[in-house]
């Protein structure tokens, strides 16, 4: 049988709306456009390191579209 007395002492309120935002607003959670804006900058700089590349000729003998 349950016993009240020992699950009242195991009992901790449930935190208010305004408290749970404020824990979920200070946490820094990082998310996929955070992580894509991360890849499109080092993709950037790493470009940017690499000295431009001629362009590449059409093989002979083909079409071009």
């Amino acid at each position: 049988m349950i016993n009240f007395e020992e699950e009242l002492k195991k009992f901790h309120p449930s935190m208010e709306v305004d408290e749970v935002e404020d824990a979920v607003f200070d946490h820094d959670l990082t998310d996929m456009t955070d992580i894509m804006l991360s890849m499109m900058r080092q993709a950037k700089e790493q470009q940017q390191q690499q000295p431009p590349q001629p362009a590449q000729q059409p093989l002979q003998g083909t079409t071009v579209i």
